[in-house]
C-alpha cells in the first residue's frame, strides 16, 4: 500500500462524519445482542442460586448480575443517545467484553471443567463480530485465544495439539470475521456519506443562486419561516439595483452578470454574522437582520451596504456605476407571515424608487391601507378584462394664435367590475411596480391608434409613456410597428414621457426617444418645473415639445414669480424651436394674465375636459364648421 493512500485511511478514519457513522452502524450490530445476552447472564444468575451456597453464590451471583445490568444499560444508553463518541463506544464493547470474559474465567478457575473450554471460542467470536473498533478486537479476541492456550497447557498432548489446533483455526476465523464484517460496515457507510454528500450538494444547488453563489429565493422564504416558526424577530430588506438594466442593454447580459457578481461581493464583504443576503430574481435582492435592532440601527447597516454598491465599478477597463434602494418591513410588528412581510418590503422599496431613490425605506402602519388597495387593483389586473375595461378620455391642447385645437391627450382610464372606476394615478402605480403597465400601454396604444384615424389628417394625438416603456426598446419598437400597421403618419403621434420616467436611466432614455424621434414620431417632456433638474433634459433629450407643470400655472394670477418663470420658460422654448404647452388653465382670470405672454398652447379645463372618442369627433366637426363658416364671412366681405 502505498504511503498516500495510508495517509488518505488514516485521514478518513479520523473524520468526525465518518467516525459518527462507525458509531451508528455498529449500534446497529450491538443493539440487537444486548438484551438477549442480558437476558442469559440473568439466567446464569439462578443457576447460581441454585448451584452454589455461600462466598461462591455470592461472588458468580454478583459478577453475572453486574453483567446483565451493564448489558442492559449499555442498551438503553445506545437507544437514548445518538451522538456517542467512537471512543466511548470502544470503550463500553471494551467493558461488555470484559464482564463476559471475567464471567467465564472466575467460574473455570473455581470449577476447572474440560469441556468448557471452548466457550473461550464462542466468545473470540462474539468478541470479532461486536468490537466497535479495530483496536478492541485486537485486545479482545487474543485475550479469549490466550486464556483457552493456557488453561489447555494443562491437558494431555493430544488434547493440547487438539486445542492448539481450534484456538489457530478460531484465530484465523475470528479475524476474517471481523474484517468481513467492517469491509461491508465501511461500504455501507462509503455508500451512505456519498448519498449525503449528493444530497448536500444537491440542496445546496437547489437552494443557491446560480451566479451569484448566494442563496436564492426559495432560500430565503425557508430561512424566513424558520425564523417566524421559532418567534425570532427579524428585519426583512428588500433591494435593487438602479440602472442596472441600462447595463444590461449596452454592454451585454455577459457585463451585467459580472456586474451583478461584484455588487454581491461588495455587499458580503460588510455582512455581519447572522445576516443572510440572497438573490430573489433579476437585478433584485433580500437581506434578512435578525435580532432586536432599532430602526436607527438597520437604516444604518442597509444604507452603508446602499454607499457600497453606488461606488464605482472598473470591469474590462469600463468603469460602471449603479445606484440602490431599498425597502424593509419588521416581524412581529408589521407582519406575521412570509408572503405579508414581503410584500410590505416590496412596497416600501416601491416607495423608495418613486420618491427617494438610492434611500432605505421603511414600511410604516399608514402604508398597509393603500397597499391593501394597492394588491386589490394589482388582483383584478391580472383578473381583469382589460381589453374591455380600459379606456381612453381625450384633452384638447388648444393654439390661441390659431384658434382651433391642434391635438389631443389621450388620458388613460379604468372601470373594473369590483373595484369601480379606478383613479389613473393608482392603477398605473400599481402597473408600474407589478410589471402590467407594458400590457396597458400596449392596449391603450391600440385604442388611441383606433381613434385617431377617424380624425382629420391635421389633428394630432399625445399618448403618455411610462419609465418602463421607454427603458425597453423592443417594447418601443412594437409601437412603431403598431403605427405602421394602422396606416397613420408617425407625424401625428406624440409621445409624452416626465422627468421622473428618464431620471433613473437618461443615456439609455434618449437613445430611446432618438429611435422614436427618427421615425418621424414626437416627442414631449411632462411636468416640466416639478423637478430639480428638468432644464438638464432641454440639452440631453431629444424634445419637440414641452409643458410647464400646472402648478406655475395656477400661481400665475397671484404670483410675479410664477408669472416670470412661465414667461421665461415660454421664450426658451420659442428660442429653441420648442412648442410649449401651459397646463392646467382653468378660469377666465389666469387666461386673461396669459395672454400677455404670447402662448403657445394652452391645456386646460377652460378649453376643454377630458372627453370620450365621440365628442371628441364632435368638436374637430363643430371646429371645421367654425372655420368653413369664417372663410364664407371672410369671401363674402371681400
Amino acid at each position: 500500500m502505498r504511503l498516500d493512500t495510508i495517509a488518505n485511511y488514516l485521514t478518513k478514519l479520523e473524520d468526525p462524519v465518518r467516525q459518527q457513522a462507525m458509531v451508528d452502524s455498529y449500534s446497529l450490530v450491538l443493539r440487537p445482542i444486548l438484551i438477549p445476552a442480558c437476558a442469559y447472564y440473568l439466567f446464569v444468575t439462578w443457576e447460581h442460586w441454585q448451584t452454589q451456597t455461600g462466598i461462591l453464590l455470592i461472588m458468580f451471583s454478583f459478577i453475572s448480575m453486574t453483567t446483565a445490568l451493564s448489558f442492559y444499560m449499555f442498551h438503553k444508553h445506545l437507544t437514548s443517545n445518538r451522538t456517542m463518541s467512537l471512543a466511548r463506544l470502544e470503550v463500553h464493547s471494551l467493558a461488555m467484553h470484559l464482564f463476559m470474559y471475567l464471567n467465564l474465567l472466575s467460574y473455570l478457575l473455581v470449577y476447572d471443567v474440560q469441556t468448557r473450554y471452548i466457550y473461550f471460542v464462542l466468545l473470540a467470536f462474539i468478541f470479532a463480530i461486536t468490537g466497535a473498533t479495530a483496536r478492541t478486537v485486537m485486545i479482545s479476541v487474543p485475550l479469549s485465544l490466550a486464556t483457552l492456550y493456557w488453561f489447555s497447557t494443562s491437558l494431555p498432548s493430544d488434547l493440547y495439539a487438539e486445542y492448539l489446533s481450534i484456538i489457530v483455526a478460531t484465530a484465523f476465523a475470528s479475524i476474517s470475521m471481523t474484517g468481513l464484517l467492517r469491509h461491508a460496515i465501511i461500504r455501507q457507510i462509503d455508500a451512505r456519506l456519498l448519498a449525503d454528500e449528493m444530497t448536500a450538494k444537491a440542496q445546496s444547488l437547489a437552494d443557491s443562486d446560480t451566479l451569484t453563489g448566494i442563496p436564492n429565493r426559495r432560500a430565503i422564504f425557508e430561512k424566513i419561516d424558520a425564523l417566524i416558526e421559532r418567534g425570532k424577530p427579524f428585519w426583512l430588506g428588500i433591494f435593487d439595483l438602479d440602472g442596472f438594466k441600462a447595463i444590461n442593454d449596452v454592454y451585454g447580459h455577459s457585463m451585467g452578470d459580472r456586474l451583478l457578481c461584484a455588487a454581491v461581493d461588495r455587499v458580503m464583504e460588510q455582512v455581519s454574522e447572522g445576516v443572510m443576503i440572497g438573490r430573489i430574481g433579476g437585478d433584485e435582492f433580500a437581506a434578512i437582520l435578525p435580532g432586536n435592532l432599532t430602526e436607527q440601527q438597520v437604516k444604518k447597516l442597509v444604507s452603508n451596504g446602499i454607499e457600497s454598491i453606488t461606488s464605482p465599478y472598473v470591469i474590462d477597463n469600463q468603469e460602471l456605476t449603479v445606484g440602490a434602494s431599498a425597502g424593509l418591513s419588521h416581524f412581529p410588528d408589521m407582519g406575521t407571515h412570509s408572503t405579508q412581510l414581503y410584500e410590505q418590503a416590496d412596497f416600501a422599496l416601491y416607495k423608495a424608487k418613486t420618491h427617494f431613490r438610492g434611500q432605505c425605506i421603511l414600511f410604516e402602519a399608514a402604508d398597509s391601507e393603500e397597499m391593501k388597495n394597492a394588491i386589490a387593483i394589482e388582483r383584478e389586473l391580472r383578473e381583469g378584462n382589460l381589453e374591455e375595461e380600459l379606456f381612453l378620455v381625450f384633452q384638447p391642447q388648444y393654439s390661441p394664435s390659431q384658434k382651433r385645437v391642434l391635438s389631443f391627450e389621450a388620458l388613460a382610464r379604468w372601470e373594473n367590475p369590483k373595484l369601480g372606476l379606478v383613479r389613473p394615478d393608482q392603477f398605473i402605480r400599481v402597473a408600474e411596480r407589478s410589471g402590467f403597465i407594458q400590457k396597458i400601454t400596449g392596449i391603450l396604444f391600440r385604442k388611441g391608434l383606433a381613434e385617431l384615424k377617424r380624425w382629420p389628417d391635421d389633428i394630432g394625438l399625445s399618448f403618455n409613456l411610462s419609465a418602463r416603456d421607454i427603458s425597453d426598446q423592443t417594447f418601443v419598437l412594437s409601437l412603431l410597428g403598431e403605427i405602421m400597421k394602422a396606416e397613420l403618419s408617425p407625424a401625428r403621434l406624440e409621445f409624452e414621457i416626465t422627468e421622473t420616467a428618464v431620471m433613473s436611466d437618461l443615456a439609455t432614455s434618449s437613445a430611446v426617444l432618438s429611435r422614436l424621434r427618427s421615425s418621424g414620431c414626437k416627442i414631449a417632456l411632462d411636468d416640466f418645473g416639478s423637478g430639480y433638474s428638468s432644464f438638464e433634459y432641454l440639452d440631453q433629450l431629444p424634445l419637440d415639445k414641452v409643458k410647464i407643470d400646472r402648478s406655475f400655472i395656477r400661481k400665475v394670477p397671484h404670483s410675479i414669480t410664477s408669472r416670470e418663470i412661465v414667461a421665461a420658460i415660454n421664450g426658451l422654448c420659442s428660442k429653441l424651436n420648442l412648442r410649449c404647452v401651459l397646463e392646467g388653465v382653468e378660469t377666465d382670470h389666469e387666461m386673461a394674465v396669459l395672454e400677455e405672454l404670447q402662448p403657445d398652447l394652452i391645456q386646460g379645463y377652460l378649453f376643454g375636459r377630458p372627453m370620450s372618442g365621440e365628442d371628441a369627433r364632435q368638436l374637430i366637426a363643430d371646429q371645421q364648421q367654425q372655420n368653413a363658416d369664417h372663410a364664407v364671412r371672410y369671401i363674402q366681405s371681400a
